[in-house]
């Protein structure tokens, strides 16, 4: 080894198929001054085979993305920004790059401190790593010219559109943050187009880059095809004009149809217009045809009607037939075709409708229509509509048949019968027959059985059911139904309660001459009849015996009270379901004297 085999030594790997070279750097820094405070970078350009593992150390301890460092590499250039110089940021920084053939490392920055300031390498000049791009905008929107910058800092970035510079209004917004610059222009016109400049300058030096924008315009129309009537066999011609950012891509439709030119049909373009002839035209080419104008903008559209002349008729007929609800209306609708003007007239029975509060009569958009309001049975019958223009003539028809929904005029009510009996629940039904009926208890269909009947004579509705029990205690519901509705009846049916006593009378003492009361709390079946026995006679009111029942509650007042009033009593509660008593005795003490009196 000897001192002039001083120097960089690489290996290259070679094969067939490619080669791998080590890292290394193209670019460093050299010394600058940067105050405390402020937020250097430090960067590095590496040159090589990727891809690279980037790496830096401050003092030989390895530094990552955090807070106080920002770590990036993109397009071959390592940096490292520090957050907020401090004096303990002093010290060597080291980056270190590594790829498959090897690493390198390089010192791109050693700090000297002083009190205030630390001092670093040459700031780097500004240099784009990601360029402007020509933009396509259209017309009236806005755009954004955006571009990546890299350098030292502090940085100015200017933007320039040919040689004026452009600075934040309402038209243009500029904005430059952490290596990103963009410039965006709102309310695009055509004024707008042209070269944009982005300027990058710092101390080191500046650099910069270009743009074209292209604003393109949609298509509009500056003449528009017009709807025409014509006879048939004639050439129809229909012309477009148009503007808008050339080449312009121009169609044509008859409904949704695109046509093409031949036979009957032809289609000449230019570059600002457009024209469709129509030869020999018939009734089947009336319809709406549209004119489509495209180019990379957007698109247009433009329509016109051509109506050929021919006789009335009817493209949509009358329904045969029309099944309509007693006070409701009645809507009979036909579609007409035809050249206008048309004549509409309708007829029932062979009379001629005229408008009126009963019938409206509307023909628009070829829809004609006749309305029949608060419709009733006698508006039942045949209803033609007749179409006629200076051609010819059609007619349709459709019978109307007017029905009445059922409805009940006598319902049956929630009642209470006794065990064993037979039970007829009976309404009576009016409306347009048939009807039919349906039977439910407790939400259970009821069939005609041993147990049941179902009968309809006329317009009488009944349900019989045979000797009512506990099972048969329940909601029944008749339901009536015809073509155009139904009615609901509900009731309740119950078994009658035999009476019942809730609070019996109570055995009683009194002295001669005093007032005592029984009283029986009761429920049950209503009527339910209470009377009073002494000894199994009947207890008859007079002035000093008072008997009531009210809110079940009966009550025996017995005043003035004698040796004859001592006994046993019964209270008698009786409905049609049952009897039942209940008893008390009356005990009756002699007079109390003073003592001394006896």
């Amino acid at each position: 080894m000897k001192v002039d085999d001083t120097g960089t030594y690489s290996c290259e790997a070679v094969n067939e198929v490619g080669s791998d070279k080590p890292p290394s750097f193209v670019r460093t820094l050299e010394p600058a001054e940067l105050v405390k405070g402020t937020k250097p970078i430090l960067q590095c350009e590496v040159a090589g085979t990727g891809p690279f593992e980037i790496s830096w150390y401050k003092d030989k301890k390895q530094i990552r993305s955090s807070k106080k460092y920002r770590v990036t590499f993109d397009h071959g250039l390592a940096t490292l920004q520090i957050t907020g110089v401090q004096l303990s940021s002093g010290g060597k920084y080291t980056c270190v790059a590594e790829n498959d053939a090897g690493s390198h490392a390089v010192i791109p920055a050693v700090s000297h401190l002083r009190e205030g300031e630390i001092s670093f390498y040459r700031t780097l000049p500004p240099f784009f790593t990601k360029p402007l791009k020509n933009i396509d905008s259209i017309i009236s929107t806005s755009c954004r010219l955006e571009c990546k910058i890299s350098g030292s800092l502090p940085m100015t970035v200017s933007w320039f559109k040919q040689d004026t510079e452009i600075t934040s209004s309402a038209k243009y917004t500029v904005h430059f943050a952490e290596g990103s610059a963009s410039l965006e222009i709102k309310h695009l016109d055509t004024n707008d187009a042209g070269v944009y400049i982005c300027r990058a300058t710092n101390s080191a030096g500046s650099k910069e880059s270009s743009s074209t924008l292209f604003i393109k315009e949609p298509p509009s129309f500056t003449v528009e095809p017009e709807s025409q009537d014509v006879l048939p066999a004639s050439t129809v011609h229909f012309k477009g004009m148009f503007k808008g950012t050339t080449p312009l891509t121009v169609k044509w439709f008859k409904g949704d149809t695109e046509l093409v030119t031949g036979g009957a049909c032809y289609i000449m373009t230019e570059a600002l217009a457009s024209y469709l002839e129509l030869y020999a035209v018939k009734p089947a080419d009336s319809g709406k045809y549209t004119c489509k104008v495209s180019n990379v903008a957007g698109s247009v559209t433009c329509s016109a009607n051509l109506f050929v002349k021919e006789p009335a008729a009817f493209k949509e007929k009358l329904e045969p037939t029309h099944l309509i609800k007693k006070g409701g209306y009645a809507e009979l609708t036909c579609e007409v075709t035809g050249t206008p003007e048309i004549k509409i007239t309708w007829f029932k029975d062979d009379r001629e409708l005229k408008e009126s509060d009963k019938y409206r009569i509307s023909f628009t958009k070829s829809l004609a229509i006749l309305r029949v309001s608060e419709v009733d049975t006698e508006d039942s019958g045949e209803y033609i509509c007749e179409a006629k223009n200076d051609a010819g003539k059609d007619i349709c028809s459709s019978v109307v048949t007017v029905k009445e929904s059922p409805y009940f005029s006598k319902e049956f009510q929630s009642m209470e019968v006794l065990k064993d009996s037979d039970v007829v629940l009976e309404c009576e039904v009016l409306g347009t027959p048939p009807f039919e009926v349906f039977w439910v208890k407790d939400d259970k269909p009821v069939r005609s059985s041993k147990k049941h009947r179902i009968s309809i004579e006329k317009s009488l509705v009944s349900l019989h059911v045979f000797r009512f029990d506990a099972s048969d205690v329940g909601e029944y519901q008749c339901r009536v139904t015809n073509d155009v509705g139904s009615c609901l009846c509900r009731s309740e049916v119950t078994l009658k309660e035999p009476p019942q006593f809730l609070k019996k009378i109570e055995n009683i003492s009194s002295l001669r001459g005093g007032t005592v009361v029984f009283q029986a709390a009761i429920k049950g079946s209503l009527p339910i009849t209470v009377s009073w026995l002494k000894d199994n006679d009947e207890v008859i009111e007079d002035n000093n015996i008072k008997m009531t029942f009210v809110n079940n509650v009966a009550t025996l007042m017995v005043r003035s009270i004698e040796l004859k009033h001592d006994g046993k009593y019964f209270c008698q509660a009786k409905n049609e379901a049952g009897i039942q008593r209940c008893s008390a005795l009356l005990t009756v003490k002699g007079w109390s004297y003073p003592e001394g009196l006896q």
